[in-house]
C-alpha cells in the first residue's frame, strides 16, 4: 500500500465520521424549539428543561464537528497534492 491509498482510506474514516456528526446535530435540532417556556409556578417547565439539555449537547458537539470538517477538508486537500504530485511528472505536453 502506497501512502495515497492509506490518506484516501483515512480521508473516507474522516467523512463518514462527519457525516455521522452532522446527522446527529441534525437530529438533535430537529426537537429544539424557539419558544419562551411560561410557567404559572415560576419554576422551569419540564419542557424548558428538555429544550435546555438539548442546547447544552447541540454547544457541545458544535467543536468537535467544526474541528472534524475542518480535518476533512484539509486532508482533501492533502489528497490532491499528493495526487497531482505523483501525476504531474508522468504527464506529457
Amino acid at each position: 500500500m502506497d501512502a495515497l491509498q492509506i490518506m484516501i482510506a483515512f480521508w473516507s474514516l474522516l467523512v463518514i465520521g462527519f457525516i455521522g456528526l452532522m446527522i446527529y446535530r441534525a437530529h438533535l435540532t430537529h426537537y429544539e424549539t424557539d419558544q419562551l417556556f411560561l410557567n404559572e409556578e415560576g419554576g422551569p417547565s419540564s419542557l424548558h428543561q428538555e429544550n435546555d439539555e438539548i442546547i447544552r449537547r447541540v454547544n457541545f458537539i458544535q467543536p468537535i464537528c467544526k474541528g472534524v470538517g475542518g480535518v476533512t477538508v484539509l486532508m482533501t486537500l492533502l489528497i490532491i497534492g499528493v495526487y497531482a504530485a505523483e501525476v504531474i511528472p508522468t504527464m506529457h505536453f
